[in-house]
């Protein structure tokens, strides 16, 4: 199982280069103010140059229409919404190839809303939070055991160098996205943690390759 690594909450163009060169499989960028880590729409200029690596704009309940120029002026391939933006909406950015639906998790998953988004491109599980996400703090990953059999979803929340290897094999997402864990400071990323981080869960990807070979 290949399990992809997004890198998230990147603010500099220096930290996206060096996660694309250490292995990042995609690259994410928050829009939305709440966000410790949020941009201006005039970072789009700077983004819209990056290349060789899927970019992803984050945003949080913000009206489509913003959602649309933000992605065409920075060239994204993807958005993700962590808000309550409806299916409808997502369906209108191209939910089924280029929308990733975060889920919150509390307490409990909310399967009746995982079911609502289990058609677009990825459903993401993250911590619930005021903020929407960004926390550091992970959610118990053993709620996970209710997701739907065959879904290929994203983790995120808490994850950090040390732990990762551990998250991916006791609940095999499809990919992990972080941005505190690997952080110097909020919105400045730690290049060793990005380093080790990136290799960690690609060490996970070399034992299942090796399991399933034997």
């Amino acid at each position: 199982m290949r399990v992809t690594v997004k890198i998230c909450g990147l603010t500099t163009p220096t930290d996206a280069r060096a996660a694309a060169v250490e292995g990042a499989d995609f690259l994410g960028f928050v829009f939305f103010p709440e966000s410790s880590r949020s941009l201006e729409t005039s970072a789009s200029s700077w983004i819209r140059v990056i290349e060789g690596v899927p970019k992803v704009g984050v945003f949080r309940d913000e009206d489509e229409a913003t959602v649309r120029k933000v992605r065409v002026d920075a060239a994204l391939d993807l958005v993700q919404l962590h808000g309550s933006e409806p299916p409808e909406m997502c369906e209108a950015l191209g939910g089924r190839a280029r929308v990733i639906k975060a889920i919150s998790v509390g307490q409990q998953i909310d399967l009746g809303k995982v079911a609502e988004y289990a058609w677009v491109a990825r459903v993401l599980f993250d911590t619930a939070s005021p903020s929407g996400g960004g926390t550091g703090t992970p959610f118990d990953w053993n709620l996970l055991a209710e997701a739907p059999a065959g879904l290929e979803f994203w983790l995120a929340g808490g994850l950090t160098p040390e732990n990762v290897a551990g998250a991916v094999a006791q609940v095999g997402p499809a990919g992990v996205d972080v941005a505190s864990g690997v952080e110097a400071a909020p919105g400045r990323k730690d290049l060793d943690k990005v380093r080790r981080f990136i290799a960690a869960v690609k060490g996970v990807r070399t034992f299942e390759e090796g399991r399933v070979k034997s």
